[in-house]
């Protein structure tokens, strides 16, 4: 076997190094005949392009079989020559990017001197009878005239079957066929241009959701979207594949110069903008020339194009209630309010007179001057009556962008051309995160450069070499103001609350759009910080080579990528409070140091023996990569009617690593550190992947219907960023735990390195069982007919089945188990949580023992000591990635394509698929409620949208000249030229994260017969912040496990569904799940609640367009347009925040949350929707009206 595969290498490599992409280029191929059907063997084949000066040609086969590959997308006239047979020229035939265009050529018998004349746009020649590939080719003509909002490219990317958009107001949440977006291949002039820090495929040129140019469409030629059964040729990611061809100089010059322009006055308003409709100023302008440098030699095309955004838009959060802020202010003092706080709040007297030390400290620290002021009903949550208020505001966002581009293509003789283009996007944005006066402040400056050189060998080689670069250097950062009589640095820290409280933007809990105040935002899945400089670029380096022999078209290609990313992240302080009820008395605080990646200095992990991470040099960390990728293929015209297409594709995806060993790699079986040299996953050599599929056009049909089946296996590497966590993990972390609450002194002695690390929560991979890549197998059926019109209806059916999907859970858990110990007395071992009683049992302490937890031990001095009864944690809950994950999809999809004809150019798509797993891999993947259990999470992923419809089209009006209606004169100027056009996007809505935040560890009633006890047996009530001798738990409580492993940093608990209770709110308001159909599980057991049981509000938007041209000289036009973006105005509501808030006092396991009305509930606002799907530009948003002018010569 070994040798077949060396001699498979072998023959691969006699071609030179062979690639993935002459993806970018067409092919024309066909049959010739006579006119009584007859095959013509031997004629001459040949199409040119006058404009690029491009002539091949080729000899039909004994079959009469011709075939042209590896052509540029353009307009090109096809001639045919046989001896005893008329010429027959067909021209205006226009090729696509990656189109196999079929084109069947009768010849009538003559002489070769004569000719016949044949349009290409008249032919029945849309159907293509030899791919078996489900995709869609975008037309220069849509780019450039449909309704683009924000002239983002990647909204036109619906149109492919098998497309979804999960509605997040920008274009970088496309998916295709289940897949998540991070496993989208996006190429742009056949070199790699996706992300590569997080590879959304809607972030061409690499830049992040907050931009929106990336290229600028002025670039755009046209580009093809293939989202399933493509060939071996394509491949690198399991989703989509999308080829972006950028436009050329020819002989002829063009140019253009234009102005798009928003201004909110002819704009609605937003359905939460309160009395104040949203600011909107948008501005995009530039323009573009091209033209020869050399005739027929060498050729230029240069591009700029400029943005400037100023748009508001509402932002409604939750805040403490004046009574929080009151009772913070003045319990304890003469000031009758803060009495009237506490009662109102339902805090005891003897709860409020315990805490009034600590009460005193969070006054001092000035925190509660960090929060909005709120207005308004009170909502019950976090454990107190009146705790919270919304408060509502509309801030603006500015945004900045300016994109070029040049390119150069030069025709060196008959056999060689060679091109060169580079293109570069500076985006400044600055933008409210929030409405604590936090703002988020992003520079990125993308750049990607391609070199290729192609080759004709004879009449059957072609190879193409090329050398791309993708970068995109990019720094995050957020700014705070000073906040005033404060002793927090708020410019470096984060201040959050959790049970069911913690805003979107901050990584803490679950996001519910409560305020978090503090200069630390989310930079990345590995926490929160103040600021993440990101330099990440690829190098491309490929070789494509194809072949054609007769029947067969063969391609052989080889590419080798080198990733390198240089980053820092800077740290800060975190405070984070289990729930408003500890945040207004200051106990329970979590306090966290997170230091500069980059800062040098060792620190040591409390551990047996203890680990010394040595960072001496630090600086920006350098993680590496890079990827060893090759295919054959061979498409066999079996029959002028069938044909076979098979191959082969191997992808190396290499395991990352720092360049000079700088991570933290922690050994979830050990419990120790391993050698931060060695790989921290497995990088799978076995990435094979075999393809075949055919296409029958079948005779009796008469070449007006295609039948394709096939499928193969796909790889994909996923997500770079979850690939580099224990690199992002070295970095000081200290995390203590204050059960008296905030002390700014005490929280920064705690975080000195001079002290081994506690609770060190390095992110963890299984380093046996954490496999890349992901292997989905792909397969479908579909069936193709050409109807009148220019039109083509396709059906077909497309299923996978992922396999060594991505999975996340927990490692060093709680462990399970309880026991009862004496003050004193050694803890057992085995126990998670063991109480610690006096002589009349009451409850003094409580351990909580984990994983590698070290019992009986404690510091002293820096070093491991005995110490009966207590418990030492080196590590605390730690994020674990792995593999193994599945899940399945299945979809019935149908489109309808009309190439433009009599005026008409017409896209639409249907989808009804379902995607369902344990998983849906990739970035997509949860952190599983069960640590022990990955099948409790099988349910509907994460994007499983179950129907889906894209419609575009063009119209030209039939009045001008040129048209069916030809006026004449002044009529002809002012009623010709109009071209009508619409997008409608719609689909069901997308599953809804339903969660509980429940606390690891609570106490039950389990001795209800205790002196002095006064509560119910299995009574549960959320442990106080102090326990000790002096205060106890109530008597005839003690404490147990909540939730089995922990999971609290994670917070991924589903709560217990009720039977019988529509969990939708039907009464047409805001409030869009029911509260009511939800419950607390019971202590020890997980939420019965499946994973995405629930759905979201449906989309549907219509966005139209109108355009007139004026032809001003034969070469010189100026078009007007109007764009009206969601015409109907229809209010597209994103989904409603979804965690359900901690309650342990006022509510007990299942007992049905309350929701009476909006100011009589107990949930907040879980459930309640407060945002449409877009805010400014994009999808989702109120109507608005753009206004363009354009000149073109």
């Amino acid at each position: 076997m070994m040798a077949i595969i060396d001699g498979f290498w072998g023959s691969i490599f006699i071609f030179e190094s062979v690639t993935l992409a002459q993806q970018d280029l067409a092919k024309v191929e066909g049959v010739v005949k006579d006119a009584t059907g007859a095959v013509i063997p031997g004629a001459i084949v040949t199409i040119k392009s006058a404009a690029l000066n491009i002539e091949r040609s080729a000899t039909t086969t004994a079959d009469g079989v011709y075939i042209i590959p590896q052509l540029r997308p353009t307009v090109y006239t096809l001639t045919v020559r046989a001896t005893g047979f008329n010429t027959a020229e067909v021209k205006d035939l226009t090729l696509g990017v990656g189109q196999v265009r079929s084109f069947d050529i009768e010849l009538k018998a003559g002489q070769v001197a004569e000719s016949i004349n044949i349009v290409a746009g008249d032919e029945p020649a849309t159907i293509d009878s030899s791919s078996n590939r489900l995709g869609v080719n975008v037309t220069s003509r849509e780019v450039a005239e449909l309704p683009v909002n924000g002239r983002n490219f990647s909204q036109l990317q619906l149109l492919t079957p098998g497309a979804t958009n999960v509605g997040v107001g920008n274009f970088n949440e496309i998916r295709f066929n289940g897949r998540s977006n991070q496993q989208n291949g996006t190429r742009l002039d056949g070199v790699e241009s996706s992300a590569i820090w997080d590879a959304s495929p809607g972030y061409l040129t690499v830049q992040g959701s907050q931009f929106r140019l990336q290229t600028s469409i002025e670039n755009i030629q046209e580009f093809r979207v293939d989202s399933s059964n493509y060939p071996a040729e394509y491949g690198t990611g399991t989703g989509g594949q999308i080829n972006v061809v950028g436009k050329g100089g020819s002989n002829e010059f063009h140019g253009a110069a234009f102005n798009y322009t928003r201004n909110d006055a002819f704009d609605a308003s937003n359905f939460f903008d309160a009395g104040t409709k949203s600011k909107l100023r948008l501005n995009q302008f530039g323009g573009s020339l091209g033209g020869r440098l050399i005739k027929d030699r060498l050729f230029f095309f240069g591009s700029y194009e400029g943005l400037r955004q100023r748009a508001g838009f509402n932002i409604i959060e939750s805040t403490p209630s004046d009574y929080v802020r009151d009772f913070i202010n003045y319990i304890g003092t003469t000031d009758a309010r803060g009495e009237t706080a506490r009662a109102a709040l339902n805090i005891s007297t003897a709860d409020a007179t315990a805490a009034l030390t600590r009460v005193q400290a969070l006054r001092t620290s000035g925190a509660i001057n960090a929060f909005p002021i709120g207005i308004g009903t009170r909502q019950n949550v976090g454990g107190l009556n009146n705790s919270a208020q919304f408060v509502q505001s509309n801030r603006v966002a500015s945004l900045d962008e300016n994109a070029f581009s040049i390119r150069l293509d030069g025709r060196i003789n008959e056999k060689l051309n060679a091109y060169a283009r580079y293109q570069r996007n500076t985006g400044d944005l600055v933008s409210p995160d929030g409405l604590t006066g936090r703002l988020l402040v992003a520079d990125q400056q993308p750049d990607n450069f391609v070199a290729a050189v192609s080759q004709i060998y004879g009449s059957k080689i072609i190879n193409e070499t090329k050398f791309g670069m993708n970068r995109a250097p990019a720094q995050l950062q957020s700014s705070f103001p000073s906040v005033a009589n404060s002793t927090i640095d708020f410019s470096k820290s984060a201040f959050i609350l959790t049970g069911g409280i913690v805003q979107a933007g901050v990584n803490g809990g679950a996001a519910t759009g409560f305020s978090s105040p503090g200069g630390l935002t989310r930079q990345s899945s590995a926490g929160n910080g103040r600021a993440q400089p990101i330099r990440p670029v690829t190098y491309n380096f490929i070789d494509n080579l194809s072949y054609s022999e007769g029947n067969h078209a063969l391609k052989f290609g080889f590419e080798g990528r080198i990733v390198n990313v240089d980053f820092d992240q800077l740290g800060g302080f975190q405070y984070s409070y289990g729930s408003l009820r500890d945040f207004a008395l200051n106990q329970n605080l979590t306090a966290a140091f997170i230091g500069d990646m980059s800062a040098p200095g060792d620190f040591r992990v409390a551990t047996n023996p203890i680990s010394t991470i040595s960072r001496p040099d630090s600086g920006f960390h350098n993680a590496r990569q890079h990827y060893l990728i090759w295919y054959a293929q061979d498409e066999w015209k079996i029959r002028p009617n069938f044909t076979i297409n098979y191959g082969m594709r191997y992808e190396y995806y290499s395991a990352v690593k720092e360049q000079s060993g700088r991570a933290v790699v922690f050994d979830a079986v050990t419990g120790q550190l391993r050698d931060p040299k060695q790989p921290y996953y497995t990088a799978s050599k076995n990435g094979w992947g075999p393809r075949l599929a055919f296409s029958w056009s079948p005779a009796i049909f008469k070449g007006k219907t295609v039948i394709r089946a096939g499928g193969g296996l796909y790889y994909g590497p996923g997500q770079f960023e979850d690939l580099i966590q224990p690199i992002e993990s070295d970095v000081y972390r200290s995390t203590t735990s204050f059960a008296n609450g905030i002390d700014a002194n005490t929280v920064t002695a705690a975080s000195s390195t001079a002290n081994p690390v506690v609770n060190f929560a390095p992110r963890a991979y299984d380093t046996k069982g954490y496999n890349v890549p992901e292997r989905i197998g792909q397969y479908g059926l579909s069936i193709q007919q050409e109807l009148p019109g220019n039109t083509v209806l396709t059906i077909g059916y497309v299923g996978s089945q992922g396999r060594n999907l991505f999975q996340r859970s927990i490692t060093n858990v709680i462990l399970p188990g309880t026991a009862t110990v004496q003050s004193g007395a050694a803890l057992p071992s085995g126990a998670g949580i063991v109480n610690v009683v006096d002589a009349n049992g009451r409850v003094v302490a409580v351990r909580q023992v984990r994983q590698f937890s070290l019992i009986n031990k404690s510091l002293s001095s820096g070093s491991i000591v005995d110490s009966p009864g207590t418990v030492l944690s080196p590590f605390g809950e730690i994020d674990f990635k792995t593999s193994g994950g599945r899940d399945s999809y299945n979809s019935l999809q149908v489109g309808l394509n009309r190439r433009f004809t009599a005026g008409l150019t017409l896209g639409a798509q249907y989808q009804w698929g379902h995607s369902i797993g344990n998983t849906q891999g990739s970035n997509d993947a949860q952190t599983a409620q069960d640590p022990f259990n990955f099948n409790g999470e099988r349910g509907n992923n994460t994007f499983d949208i179950r129907h889906s419809t894209n419609i575009t089209a063009l119209y030209e009006l039939p009045i001008g000249k040129g048209r069916a209606i030809n006026l004449d004169g002044v009529a002809n100027t002012l009623l010709g030229g109009w071209t009508l056009g619409g997008v409608y996007n719609a689909r069901t809505g997308t599953p809804l994260d339903i969660r509980i935040t429940r606390p690891d560890v609570v106490m039950v009633c389990t001795n209800p017969t205790q002196t002095g006890a006064t509560c119910a047996s299995g009574e549960v009530r959320g442990l106080p912040g102090t326990i000790s001798a002096a205060s106890p738990l109530p008597a005839g409580f003690s404490a147990v496990i909540n939730t089995p492993g922990g999971n609290n940093t994670r917070n991924t608990r589903r709560p217990d569904i009720i039977q019988g209770v529509n969990p939708y709110l039907e009464s047409g308001g805001l409030r869009f799940i029911n509260p009511a159909a939800f419950t607390i599980p019971r202590p020890g057991t997980y939420g019965n609640l499946m994973r995405g049981a629930l759905f979201g509000p449906a989309f549907h938007q219509f966005d139209m367009t109108l355009q007139k041209k004026f032809q001003i000289t034969e070469k010189v036009a100026f078009e007007f347009r109007t764009e009206i973006y969601n015409l109907f105005n229809r209010s597209n509501f994103a989904n409603p925040p979804a965690p359900l808030p901690n309650n342990p006092v006022a509510q007990q396991p299942g007992q049905p949350f309350t929701y009476t009305s909006e100011t009589a509930n107990n949930v907040g606002n879980f459930g309640l929707i407060n945002a449409t799907v877009g805010r400014t530009v994009g999808l989702g948003t109120n109507r608005q009206i753009q206004f363009s002018g354009r000149i073109s010569f």
